[in-house]
């Protein structure tokens, strides 16, 4: 059998991860457990990673960018689209519990809140923020819109389900936010 390097065993690596946190939450992703389930060595995992919460916690931000559209698509409400059916897809896909299981860890774990605030939350207000400033130039959204407030207003809600309520999150949901909330608090007046 070859060695693994680059991609493969950085994805083997991953989902090795992904695996153990599944089935046995943060405290079970060991530099030990990972490198059995991605059949390779400790040293291959420190050569990367410090210890094992940096590499729980680069593997959860991996996914929560990955997973966020954040091209232009040419209008405020098509770019609200796009990123709340990001979310949505991610909130009810397969990794719907890792997410709540990564919540949940960054409880016990600082530098994991700090990573996704940072990392997921810091990368989504800056881009939330590029998207109101591109629907300010167009014109589809007004110039004094309370930034802070409309870049997490959407996905507030979304978050407020997968966590707390447990309400449905679908289409339907994100088209009703998109169109009944967040365009009638951006719309020019």
């Amino acid at each position: 059998m070859s060695r693994r390097r680059g991609d493969e065993l950085d994805a083997a690596i991953r989902t090795a991860v992904l695996q153990i946190l599944a089935e046995h939450g943060p405290a079970g992703v060991t530099m030990e457990a990972v490198a059995a389930a991605a059949r390779t060595s400790k040293p291959v995992l420190y050569r990367r990673w410090p210890d094992a919460p940096a590499l729980l916690r680069d593997t959860l931000l991996g996914i929560a960018t990955a997973a966020i559209p954040h091209e232009d698509t040419g209008s405020y409400r098509g770019d609200m689209l796009a990123v709340l059916r990001g979310w949505a897809a991610l909130f009810t896909g397969p990794q719907a519990a890792l997410i709540r299981s990564a919540i949940g860890a960054a409880a016990h774990d600082s530098e994991l809140t700090e990573a996704f605030r940072a990392g997921v939350i810091g990368w989504r207000k800056a881009e939330m923020a590029a998207l109101l400033a591109r629907g300010i130039e167009r014109g589809d959204v007004r110039a004094d819109v309370p930034v802070e407030i409309a870049r997490e207003l959407g996905q507030s809600v979304l978050w407020h389900r997968l966590l707390i309520t447990g309400d449905p999150i679908d289409d339907a949901l994100v088209v009703q936010l998109v169109d009944e909330v967040l365009i009638p608090f951006v719309a020019p007046r």
